[in-house]
Parts: C-alpha cells; structure tokens; sequence
C-alpha cells in the first residue's frame, strides 16, 4: 500500500510539473536557480525523504547530502562562451533520470581519515580543509569503504550528474552568472574573466564552505580542488555521446576532473570546463565529492 502510494504520488508530481512547462524535452529543467530550488523542495516532498541529509561517521564527524532531483539541461558551452573549448562542444541537451544525493561539500580531510584509517599527507592539513593529493585508487578505496560500511551505494558524480548539479538552473558561465569573483570562490584571483575584478589570491585551499552555495546547496563547485568524476575522458564524446544519463566513453586512459582549483585562473571554473588527468595523479590542488544514489526500495533506510 505505501509503496503504491508513493507511485501515484511521483505520477502526481511529474504531471503537474510538466504541466507548468519544466517538463519539454530539449529545454532546461530547472530553467532557472528559483526552479531549481522549488523542483528540489517538491521532489523531496514526493518522495518523503529530506531536501538535506548528513551520514554520520563518528560523533562528531558526518558527511552532509544535498537532493539533486531529476531533470535536464544543456551541457557543454556555446562558442561565442569566453574560454569556450572545443571538448565542450556542441551543446546539447541531456537527462538526468533519476534524483540522488550529492555531498554538500567537498570531502574532507577529518572525513577521509575516518574511512580509510589513515592520516592523509595533504599539502594544506586540516580537518575541515578537502583532503587532496588523493588519486584515483585511494579515491575509490574511500567510496567502497564507505559504501561498505553504511550498506549504502556512494559513488562519484558522472560527469553529467556534476554540471547539472553544479549549474543549479543556470546556463551562464558560472552558477554566479557571467563572472565570478573573491567572495564567490577560491581560485587565482589575479586573473579576471569577462567583467570581473581582481581580488586577493589565498594560494591555498580553504575550509569547505567558506563561500556561498548554488541554488541546490551546494558549496565549493567553483574552485578550492578539482573534482575527480567517474568518466572517462574523450575530447570527442559530446559529438555522439548518450543523451540520458551519459556515463562517459567506455576506455580511455585519463578520468574527468571538474571544478577548478585555489591555483587556477577563473576560466577554468566555468560550469561547462573539463579537464583530465591520470589515475595516478596527486597533486595539491585534487579532491573529490561524493554521490550517494538512493536505495531502490523502501527496506532501506536513510
């Protein structure tokens, strides 16, 4: 019985969504960060779970999720975009199926300690700063243990889930808008992009959430570390990739990172920006968040 109500209740929800606009095919959806934060507050709503959630690790230290709902967007960038690549084209338009939880924050150093039981040599140490200089195995070493341990399934973000997440609604540049400046995110701000300002340059990482978040409450999605994604990389992809939930071409010796870092000039921030490195790579500017899917039935609990 409860699980056909929840049926007739995600029927009810879509169809009165789409009947409001958000639901055409080939338009973003949210189409704006208000829409994002109203599809994330009436998803919760439908499915009876928390727009915010926190895992806890030990007591006093947890890993806090925000609701990504389900919708679609425009990944990539137009070239008339400044600092618009050529892997970033076309433009075009993809779907999320189906909502997760994605981490507030960027993991850090206190919550990467807890799981994996040891003591990360990061560059720039401290419990609340991202834990960085993580490659790619010590990476998935974090989500399987922590997967392991709760029963849960977390994973990284695709490359996908990442933009759509981090653009909240939005299709300018950054999910600030045209520009992004200090007060908005850690990077170089030496450097300016569009009509921005210089600012002053930290030249490290800074506690998670130290700045504002997106519409769906997201903190860090521009600048601090780079962000490790489950794809891999392929500067073609976009020419022939999957339209619904695109999980990357299936070889390729480097994986997607995305975000931007404390060192980089603004341009590499930008939503639609991709960069790859090798799965060894460990530098001091390269972390990580996380996904945790939702269970697909009601046995578990969150």
């Amino acid at each position: 019985m409860v699980k056909k109500l929840a049926v007739v209740l995600c029927a009810v929800f879509v169809a009165g969504y789409c009947q409001q606009g958000f639901c055409n095919s080939g338009q973003r959806n949210p189409a704006s960060p208000a829409d994002a934060e109203f599809l994330q507050k009436i998803t919760a709503s439908s499915l009876n779970l928390p727009p915010e959630m926190e895992i806890k690790l030990d007591n006093n230290v947890g890993i806090q999720f925000a609701l990504i709902p389900a919708g679609e967007f425009h990944m990539g960038s137009p070239s008339s975009e400044e600092s618009s690549q050529s892997d970033e084209r076309p433009l075009h338009w993809v779907k999320i199926s189906n909502p997760f939880y994605m981490g507030k924050y960027e993991v850090t150093q206190a919550q990467y300690n807890i799981i994996v039981r040891t003591q990360k040599e990061c560059k720039f140490q401290g419990d609340s700063l991202p834990a960085e200089n993580v490659d790619w195995t010590e990476v998935n070493s974090f989500v399987n243990n922590l997967s392991n341990k709760f029963g849960l399934k977390f994973r990284l973000p695709t490359e996908a889930e990442w933009e759509y997440a981090c653009r909240a609604g939005t299709n300018t540049p950054f999910y600030t808008g045209q520009t992004i400046n200090d007060t908005q995110a850690n990077y170089d701000c030496r450097g300016v992009y569009g009509t921005g300002i210089k600012g002053i340059y930290i030249g490290m990482t800074t506690a998670v959430g130290s700045y504002r978040p997106n519409a769906f409450g997201l903190y860090d999605m521009h600048g601090n570390v780079w962000e490790w994604c489950s794809d891999r990389y392929d500067n073609k992809y976009y020419d022939n990739g999957d339209m619904v939930d695109p999980k990357g071409p299936s070889g390729g010796k480097r994986h997607i990172i995305r975000g931007g870092s404390w060192k980089d000039d603004p341009a590499l921030l930008r939503s639609a920006d991709r960069k790859a490195w090798m799965s060894g790579a460990d530098r001091k500017n390269l972390g990580f968040r996380v996904v945790l899917e939702l269970p697909e039935s009601n046995t578990t609990k969150l």
